[in-house]
């Protein structure tokens, strides 16, 4: 949960010395009167894991875990640099953690304790995303000003990679021999990726406003071997957000 937090905050603070910057700069440039060139959003949210694969079987099968376990809040950021009214080319980098303590359901130790152990999920997806504005971004007036529109739907679709690990810490049973064991469990790489997205800007001022959005990751990834015998990982997943947007 604190990495997360502590992703928000750094982001939030690139943010805010840049809107800062920026400002200072406006001054003395008339920065304000022309359309944008790029727009910096920062989100944060909840994401979905799908977890529909044959290692996501095993562990709610024989742990004490669900597939909503899988699933955790989230935070990213987004760059879009606009090519033109109606389109964007947007950079986008996100980050989900979930971690969970959990005991094997039907089996105890020699001593009649519960077997546990400790369950990570963790995803960064990096995406190079084509957006496109379903409705007019702003309007210039005249030469002198440019005014943003209060309401701007949009859809999107990008690919790229996702750094992705799935790692498990603590006692195990041998089912052929019912012994119980300490191991560290861990797979980690990366993942082709492909994405979908649409959402709404809501501006409330020539620089920022808010952005609701929503996306659909496609991935699967193999795992290392730890977990070998089981087919790739599954990493796709919806994610929902909200975010401060600000425009350079």
């Amino acid at each position: 949960m604190a990495r997360p937090i502590r992703f928000a905050i750094a982001a939030t603070t690139l943010l805010a010395v840049a809107a800062s910057s920026s400002a200072a700069q406006s001054a003395g440039n008339g920065y304000l009167f022309h359309s944008p060139d790029v727009t910096i959003s920062v989100r944060g949210g909840y994401s979905r894991a799908d977890a529909r694969s044959d290692v996501f079987d095993d562990v709610t099968t024989n742990l004490t875990l669900d597939r909503g376990d899988f699933s955790s809040l989230s935070a990213g950021a987004d760059l879009a640099v606009h090519v033109t009214s109606r389109a964007d080319v947007v950079f986008a980098a996100g980050f989900s953690r979930a971690s969970h303590k959990s005991e094997f359901r039907d089996l105890v130790d020699n001593n009649d304790l519960p077997i546990e152990q400790t369950t990570t999920f963790e995803r960064i997806p990096l995406t190079a995303n084509l957006r496109i504005n379903l409705g007019t971004p702003g309007r210039s007036i005249g030469s002198l000003a440019w005014i943003p529109s209060r309401v701007v739907p949009y859809v999107g679709a990008g690919v790229g990679a996702m750094r992705y690990r799935f790692k498990q810490d603590g006692d195990f049973v041998n089912f052929n021999t019912n012994a119980v064991f300490p191991a560290v469990l861990d797979s980690d790489g990366w993942a082709l990726v492909g994405q979908a997205m649409a959402g709404v800007d809501y501006n409330f001022s020539t620089q920022f406003g808010l952005s609701f959005d929503a996306r659909y990751l496609h991935a699967k990834g193999e795992l290392g071997s730890s977990f070998k015998g089981y087919e790739k990982i599954d990493l796709s997943g919806a994610t929902a957000t909200v975010g401060l947007l600000f425009r350079l």
